[in-house]
């Protein structure tokens, strides 16, 4: 948690220049089922998922996305998805875009779950999301049950691909500039020259299989 921690805070600067499928992500995910009330952003980055939201408080584990976030006026509280500083059914609806999937996914379910009184939406990179870095990403299908598991009632599911607007060594910049360049299975990407080259000049079309879903949590 700490080194991710470390990557997203000296990312930070540069974040919003080069986290475009993030941004577009969130922009799908707030057009996905109706968001009222007081709203929590999971993983809130810089604010691309709150920007828009009447009421809305952010948690990130990165002190400077945080900073960045606090300066666009929201309100943002340091705290990991796992373990999060409040009380049951605190909030209205919980949102969270592009962030659960470096998270302990079932700790972080349940306790959105218990700070939620109505309505969770996610947008999360699933399995079939740049195939040859071999993240560990989850299936929709594994994703889904675990919700339904808990409880969860779902409202809407929508699959779509969001391209990666950027190729060769500036995909590799991507992950760089955005704080992303680890991968839990194997460690940082960043690896010798040689390697790096052959493994991101094999990438023809990078792009994240989103899923999007609404779900109603148990009461």
């Amino acid at each position: 948690m700490k080194l991710l921690s470390l990557r997203f805070s000296r990312a930070s600067n540069t974040y919003e220049d080069w986290a475009i499928p993030q941004r577009q992500s969130a922009e799908i995910l707030k057009r996905l089922d109706t968001i009222e009330g007081l709203v929590l952003d999971v993983g809130c980055g810089t604010g691309f998922c709150s920007e828009g939201l009447e009421k809305v408080v952010g948690i990130d584990i990165s002190q400077s996305m945080l900073r960045i976030y606090r300066q666009k006026g929201f309100m943002g509280l340091c705290a990991r998805a796992e373990a999060m500083p409040f009380k049951d059914k605190s909030f209205d609806c919980v949102v969270s875009n592009f962030a659960l999937h470096w998270t302990s996914i079932d700790q972080s379910f349940r306790e959105i779950f218990r700070v939620c009184r109505k309505k969770f939406l996610c947008a999360m990179p699933v399995k079939g999301s740049l195939e040859p870095l071999d993240f560990p990403f989850l299936s929709p299908e594994d994703i889904l049950e675990r919700l339904r598991h808990l409880g969860g009632k779902l409202r809407k599911v929508e699959l779509r691909r969001l391209e990666i607007p950027f190729k060769g060594w500036d995909l590799l910049r991507f992950f760089h500039y955005t704080g992303s360049s680890y991968n839990p299975s194997k460690g940082d990407i960043l690896r010798a020259k040689k390697s790096v080259e052959r493994l991101i000049f094999s990438i023809d079309k990078p792009n994240f299989l989103m899923l999007f879903f609404c779900c109603e949590v148990p009461q």
